[in-house]
């Protein structure tokens, strides 16, 4: 599949990996990639992350379903239960089917989305960066 890398940061980025060069406001095509080459990039993920670099996949690319299941795309986080929630990387992000929002009583919560935190070991919440609780 191809990924259509954007910068959208006013500096130019450099992606080690597939070595492209991406000047500020400008797309570049990564070619002949797989889902794990997106997944496996460190640094393409922390731009993503920052909000500096977007990742589109085309929908009818052999890889597209499992590309949007991963950390690229946030309108389709992969849910988990807090007690299988996964060991993350700094700034991966999931859905706690069973965390509570604010005033939700302990065993009642009906969800919330969150990220992982490597400095804490912890997987936070969007709405008040705490730990998820159940």
């Amino acid at each position: 599949m191809d990924a259509a890398i954007t910068n959208a940061s006013s500096a130019a980025i450099f992606v080690p990996g597939p070595n492209l060069d991406i000047p500020a406001g400008s797309t570049k095509t990564w070619a002949g990639i797989t889902v794990a080459d997106l997944d496996g990039n460190p640094v393409l993920k922390q731009y993503v992350v920052d909000g500096d670099l977007t990742v589109s996949v085309s929908p009818d690319a052999e890889d597209a379903a499992l590309a949007t299941q991963g950390a690229l795309n946030f309108a389709a986080m992969p849910i988990y239960a807090n007690a299988n929630l996964p060991t993350g990387y700094n700034g991966r992000v999931a859905f706690v089917s069973d965390g509570r929002k604010g005033g939700e009583g302990a065993g009642a919560g009906t969800g919330v989305p969150c990220y992982y935190d490597a400095a804490s070991t912890s997987w936070l919440t969007f709405s008040g960066d705490t730990a998820v609780t159940v």
